[in-house]
């Protein structure tokens, strides 16, 4: 990875990393449960890690700061990778990175709604959280280019 990579790729990080944050944060800020959802599946996916790995206790909010940075690095890998393959070149440079966390997000998001389906016979969390999951997905691909949405008519 040459030095141009490098900072493309902090920049990326540091870009999905602040997404996450707000993301988590607006889930307590608003008060709109459409909008908790985010929130909760960040909390759902560092659950997991603890169930893994045991109890984060009294360094529980040092963790998941570390679990936020981390996914904003997942984030920024994702970002890269979209980067390699996409032909736009136009795009505003934040817009990969937060493209990255979004695609994270509704990844855990579809595969907390496989595991609901699959442990469970309830129906209304994996509609939900599926929703959701693919709304994030779709939002993460316009963002990042893979396709347009034209408002009003052609040019």
């Amino acid at each position: 990875m040459n030095r141009t990579q490098q900072v493309t790729f902090a920049r990326d990080a540091v870009v999905a990393t602040a997404v996450l944050a707000g993301l988590y944060l607006l889930g307590y800020g608003i008060q709109f449960q459409p909008l908790q959802i985010p929130t909760y599946l960040l909390i759902v996916g560092f659950d997991l890690i603890e169930v893994t790995f045991g109890s984060a206790g009294a360094n529980y909010d040092v963790l998941f700061a570390a679990y936020l940075l981390g996914l904003g690095v997942l984030s920024a890998a994702v970002a890269h990778a979209v980067r390699a393959v996409s032909r736009k070149t136009d795009l505003p440079q934040w817009r990969l990175g937060a493209a990255g966390a979004l695609a994270i997000v509704g990844t855990i998001s579809l595969l907390f709604a496989v595991s609901v389906l699959v442990s469970t016979m309830q129906t209304t969390p994996v509609l939900v959280t599926g929703a959701a999951g693919i709304a994030l997905l779709a939002l993460a691909g316009w963002l990042s280019g893979l396709y347009r949405i034209e408002f009003g008519a052609p040019q």
